[in-house]
């Protein structure tokens, strides 16, 4: 029997050889992206899961009040909070990590047998810990002994590309790293004590350089011995091992008493540490060493999108199964009567069903393939499918290609299947089961409809939300600026630095300062004046010398700017913090003191005020900011080109002549250097990689809408054959023809539209409150994705209404 069914299966296969196209290559699309999908989401979730303690292991982090946004978290801890849990808490192990700041200068400096000196970059992976970090996470030593790597100061693990990079050994060789020396930002020189596995990249924990706790004067020379309780900073964290027998909740209750006894009443009366799991990590509340945090809600909403697609898929799928199967009426009828009885018939339909679920799903790992190789430049990262080492994606698409098949073959196998030979033989399904049949197939190209106008507009918003982003008045100037990352030290050399830069004619300004107006790394802390609660508000402290605010264009609308004289205590604020301290004209603010640094910090008196500005991205709102004119935190250069140049060949000459002129002031140095609006750019960079994710699957989801369709208006024209032969006899127009064949998907379409409009913006709206700064959901948007969406639906409807119409109504009287 089973013989007779697969040669019939072939012979079906191939007697209709674009309607098997269509079937299997929408369902191979589908079936690929949601695989694509599938190994994207497994990617995201499975983050740090390779350490042995990962369910035990928790990040410390600091739960407080902001009077504007409500309940905030911060990972940055003190320096010594490790060594106080360890001391106070038997049973609970306390891991101290610094991780060296994004985009700072990580300069090595490695001495070969000859004494040649090489210098490299790193700008990440390096970090200092507590020597415990190999106990509470795991590390595969290729060299060296994890108990006692960095138990002292002054000895490094380094990764295996490292190894090789630095000391230019094979990969079999990594051993031989030991016991040499490298040099760090030209401060600190450590030997060699360890040899570690490079970092999968399922981390956010990517360290390659670790070197002991107390070393990090090297990385921050804010440190001082490590003991200071009020000095945090947010690339120090702090990571606990607990016991199995060890409660969560009990151990933060204890923790109360723990922050009251080593910090200020008042501060911990609104702020208390929490714990953060390791898996939480990668999606959580707070930012993570590996700079990149990937909520959960969008994957949800990814994982949404693949489930969309395999139900278009599936949908086209029965559409086109049902519409072959009402073209073997005759072969149905025939076979009954030979005998065929009905078990036989729904085998032989749900065989076929499976069987092409099953060469769909083949293609769809190769789709899958190239689609992940693709994908690359969008995630940032490369996936693969790991068909040999991870059978559980074969599993998962066996599962898939049986489910798909035997439910897409369900319906044609029962109701053809269960028809008496003298139904089966008139070639056509009987009155109530034809209806259902149409019914079904008109519900299944809605759902389809709404699937792709919900990804329709979700594309055009996110589109939309970008370009605000990227356009949007950030209230400084961006154009034509090169930030140059300082060396720590030699600060006397930086006036002889502007000074020589300033010479060429192609450099219009040069300031020196901490950072740029919007920046990632800032100097935070609370503000104190008696018009508001102590110890409430925090304030951004921007060094920056007398050139800064002109360099940047950013406008001072009461008082002057802060004079060359540096560390007089004079400084400029910006308008929101005039507003906070109860002044509603700015004017009024001039010659007003306030503290930084608490109730007990730095006095410092408002010499002007300048209009508001974006200093954090647009998803946060405007905080408060003062720039001051001091001698410390100089860690940054910008460089004012004048915009001509920027295109022309004179930008490679201009930037030549930067580089010898900081050869010449810091020859120890590596110059790293970036333009500013593209620093801004790429804080949006995680939108834009969704943005572009769903823009890809929108158009999949079109593709395979427009099979459907294809399919169910063929189905509709072989059912009116006659009509449409009588009606052109009585003298109708092609017009009049198409109007006939595309009135019912006209209604489809509108019902999808009225459909689709609140669920999209309704998850629009949730995912446009993530930002403080955002576009507005306009009507325009639902129009300009129903008119997109109904264009390309009418190129494929008509161009099979127009065939039809314009055939011979001959042909169609004698169908049949």
């Amino acid at each position: 029997m089973f013989k007779t069914i697969f040669k019939t299966i072939k012979n079906h296969l191939t007697s209709s050889m674009t309607y098997t196209a269509l079937n299997i290559g929408g369902l191979a699309i589908g079936i690929g992206c949601s695989l694509v999908i599938y190994k994207i989401i497994a990617h995201e979730t499975s983050f740090d899961s390779y350490h042995k303690n990962y369910e035990n292991v928790y990040r410390l982090i600091t739960e407080y009040q902001d009077p504007i946004e409500g309940t905030r978290y911060e990972e940055g801890q003190v320096p010594p909070v490790g060594e106080a849990i360890r001391n106070e808490f038997p049973g609970i192990d306390a891991v101290m990590t610094f991780y060296a700041a994004k985009g700072q200068i990580d300069q090595i400096r490695i001495e070969n047998e000859k004494g040649e000196i090489q210098r490299f970059q790193e700008d990440k992976g390096i970090v200092c810990a507590d020597p415990n970090i190999f106990k509470v996470l795991d590390f595969n030593f290729l060299a060296g002994n994890p108990s006692k790597a960095i138990i002292d100061k002054g000895n490094v693990v380094i990764s295996s590309s490292l190894a090789q990079k630095y000391f230019g050994l094979s990969e079999s060789e990594v051993g031989g790293a030991m016991n040499r020396l490298i040099t760090i930002n030209n401060r600190v020189t450590l030997q060699v004590s360890g040899v570690i596995s490079d970092p999968p990249k399922n981390t956010d924990l990517p360290f390659t350089i670790i070197a002991n706790y107390y070393d990090q004067i090297m990385i921050n020379p804010y440190f001082g011995d490590g003991t200071n309780w009020q000095a945090g900073h947010s690339y120090t964290n702090c990571y606990l091992l607990l016991r199995d027998d060890i409660s969560v909740a009990a151990f933060e209750n204890q923790l109360l008493a723990f922050y009251d006894k080593y910090h200020e009443k008042e501060n911990s009366q609104d702020r208390r540490y929490v714990l953060q799991p390791l898996s939480e990590l990668h999606s959580g509340l707070c930012n993570n060493y590996s700079d990149r945090l990937v909520p959960k809600k969008n994957l949800l909403i990814l994982g949404f999108i693949g489930l969309f697609l395999i139900l278009i898929a599936s949908f086209n799928f029965i559409n086109l199964s049902v519409v072959q199967a009402t073209k073997r009426f005759k072969e149905i009828g025939i076979k009954k009567i030979f005998g065929e009885n009905k078990a036989q018939s729904i085998i032989q339909f749900l065989l076929e069903s499976v069987f092409i679920t099953f060469i769909a799903a083949f293609i769809g790992i190769f789709i899958a393939h190239f689609l992940l190789i693709y994908l690359e430049g969008i995630i940032g990262y490369r996936l693969d499918l790991d068909l040999l080492t991870k059978p559980v994606i074969l599993v998962y698409l066996a599962l898939l290609a049986t489910i798909i098949g035997l439910l897409s073959g369900l319906y044609p196998s029962f109701i053809i299947a269960g028809m008496n030979s003298n139904v089966a033989l008139k070639n056509s399904l009987a009155g109530k089961s034809s209806s259902v049949s149409l019914n079904l197939r008109r519900i299944l190209v809605t759902l389809q409809f709404v699937i792709s106008l919900v990804l329709i507009i979700g594309t055009v918003v996110m589109n939309r939300q970008l370009n605000y982003f990227m356009t949007k008045d950030l209230g400084f100037d961006k154009e034509a600026i090169l930030l140059v990352a300082l060396p720590e030290g030699n600060r006397d050399k930086l006036p002889l630095l502007k000074e020589k830069l300033l010479k060429y004619p192609g450099i219009e300004m040069v300031t020196l300062g901490t950072r740029s107006p919007l920046a990632d790394w800032r100097v935070s802390n609370l503000i104190n004046h008696p018009s508001i609660e102590k110890d409430t508000y925090v304030a951004n402290l921007k060094v920056a010398d007398e050139d800064y605010l002109d360099l940047y264009k950013l406008r001072i609308i009461a008082g002057t700017n802060f004079s060359l004289e540096k560390n007089t205590g004079d400084v400029v604020v910006n308008r929101k913090m005039t507003k906070l301290f109860g002044f509603n004209n700015p004017q009024d603010a001039i010659g007003e003191y306030f503290q930084y640094g608490g109730g007990s910090g730095t006095k410092l008196k408002i010499v002007g005020v300048v209009e508001d500005f974006h200093a954090q991205s647009l998803q946060k709102k405007i905080e408060n900011v003062v720039f001051g004119n001091f001698s410390g935190l100089i860690n940054e250069m910008a460089v004012k080109i004048n915009p001509t140049i920027i295109n022309s060949d004179g930008y490679q000459e201009l930037v030549k002549k930067l580089q010898t002129e900081w050869d010449g002031v810091f020859p120890n140095d590596i110059m790293n250097f970036r333009f500013f609006d593209e620093k801004i750019a790429s804080l949006y960079k995680d939108e834009k990689n969704t943005s572009n994710l769903i823009q890809l699957f929108a158009i999949i989801a079109i593709l395979i809408g427009c099979l459907g369709l294809y399919g169910l208006i063929s189905y509709i024209i072989s059912q009116k054959n006659k009509e449409i032969g009588i009606r052109k006899v009585n003298g109708a127009t092609v017009s009049e023809m198409l109007m006939l064949v595309n009135k019912d998907f006209a209604i489809y379409f509108a019902t999808a539209f009225v459909i689709s409009c609140p669920i999209a913006y309704y998850f629009m709206d949730k995912w446009l409150q993530n930002f403080a700064y955002k576009t507005q959901l306009s009507w325009w948007i639902f129009v300009l994705a129903g008119s997109i969406a109904l264009f390309i639906a009418i190129i494929t409807v008509s161009w099979q209404s127009f065939k039809a119409a314009r055939r011979n109504p001959v042909e169609a009287l004698r169908y049949e």
